[in-house]
């Protein structure tokens, strides 16, 4: 078997259910800027993403009698672990998904050199605009949900009333403000979407400081590994306020299980992979959520900001050809929009409301093969 057959057999197995490792020649670069030829060979033993096992079964299944030799491959595993491209667990390893999965535990805990950090950032920004955008398209259930702004409910908040009465309720999910309330532990993390643009020379305007909002048991877990901040419940709505400030959306989780309620990520179009994604190919097939903004054109004072702000540029300030000043507005591409309502959160003339116009509901819980997120995301703590 050549060299280049055990990439690709290991590329296969970095998956589990819908989220996978796409086959494209530049991933089978990457995993070989990530792993030797030794180090492959050894990882080609796991079956699947996210199997954890001992290095003592590892060096079973690849047959390895010699006690020298076992040594070695509890070294090679422990080596992995530490450079944050394999994930470990007490002592058992796994191998891990590309995003989310690999990119999270190397960012986040890998004690790589600056240059390999370097070079396998470029990989990132090269994969969330040309690689990502496509699986998670084809995913279902699709994986993102964005969540309206904090306060969204009593402040933005109308329904169609084209929208059956039992259907008209706020669904588990929708709103922000939900992690607030539902929660009494808070933290705060860096985005590594925009981390990884300032490592390759791309820096976003909006600071990596203004990343992620976690709660509960996951918080906790994080911020007792030194990864994230802890924040009070006061600074936690400070927070989501500034990420909403800042234009960012807070992209959940497609669920309406415990996942719904536990981390978000506060995405910038320019650099994060959910809503790049998005704006790379198409969110009505992508991540759109229940809402849609609508602007009160006697209140608006067409100052742009909503253009502006705009993750997605489905908003358009359209000017007059002749001389009626009526035919000046604001309009929203409906098409384009994905109902995040940041438009909403900036008006400064409280002018767009947030319209819901459609009932779709998210499963029940998220699952990528037999694991929920929850689960891995604690497996991967």
């Amino acid at each position: 078997m050549s060299i280049d057959t055990v990439y690709e057999s290991v590329r296969q197995k970095m998956r589990l259910g819908q989220l996978g490792t796409p086959k494209h020649k530049k991933v089978i670069e990457f995993l070989k800027l990530l792993w030797n030829e030794d180090e492959i060979k050894l990882l080609d033993n796991f079956d699947m993403a996210f199997q954890f096992l001992s290095a003592r079964k590892l060096a079973k299944k690849a047959g390895i009698i010699d006690k020298e030799e076992k040594k070695k491959v509890k070294e090679i595993l422990k080596n992995l672990a530490q450079r944050g491209t394999i994930l470990s667990m007490g002592n058992q390893y796994a191998i891990l998904t590309l995003v989310p999965g690999l990119f999270e535990v190397h960012d986040l805990i890998g004690k790589d050199t600056e240059e390999r950090k370097i070079e396998i950032a470029k990989f990132w920004r090269w994969s969330f605009f040309n690689l990502l955008p496509q699986m998670y398209r084809a995913m279902d259930p699709q994986i993102f949900w964005p969540k309206l702004p904090y306060d969204a409910e009593e402040k933005l908040i109308t329904i169609d009333e084209s929208i059956d009465t039992k259907d008209q309720q706020i669904l588990p999910g929708e709103l922000v403000t939900e992690m607030i309330e539902k929660s009494d532990y808070y933290a705060k993390l860096y985005c590594q979407c925009r981390n990884t643009g300032k490592l390759v020379g791309e820096p976003c305007e909006i600071p990596e400081e203004l990343g992620c909002f976690l709660t509960g048991i996951n918080a906790k877990m994080l911020v007792e590994r030194g990864i994230a901040v802890e924040m009070t419940k006061d600074e936690a709505i400070q927070y989501i306020k500034d990420c909403e400030k800042a234009g960012l959306v807070h992209m959940g989780m497609n669920s309406g299980g415990p996942e719904t309620v536990t981390f978000i990520c506060n995405c910038c179009p320019c650099h994060c992979v959910g809503l790049s994604g998005m704006a790379k190919v198409g969110v009505a097939d992508y991540g759109r959520n229940n809402f849609e903004p609508r602007i009160n054109p006697e209140l608006c004072g067409l100052c742009d900001t909503c253009v502006r702000k705009c993750p997605m540029g489905a908003i358009i300030h359209q000017y007059p050809i002749g001389n009626n000043p009526a035919d000046e507005k604001i309009i929203i591409m409906t098409q384009k929009c994905l109902g995040c309502g940041v438009c909403a959160a900036n008006c400064p003339k409280n002018a767009i409301n947030l319209v819901k116009v459609r009932t779709n509901g998210p499963p029940k819980t998220l699952k990528l093969g037999d694991k929920s997120v929850i689960e891995l995301l604690r497996g991967s703590m």
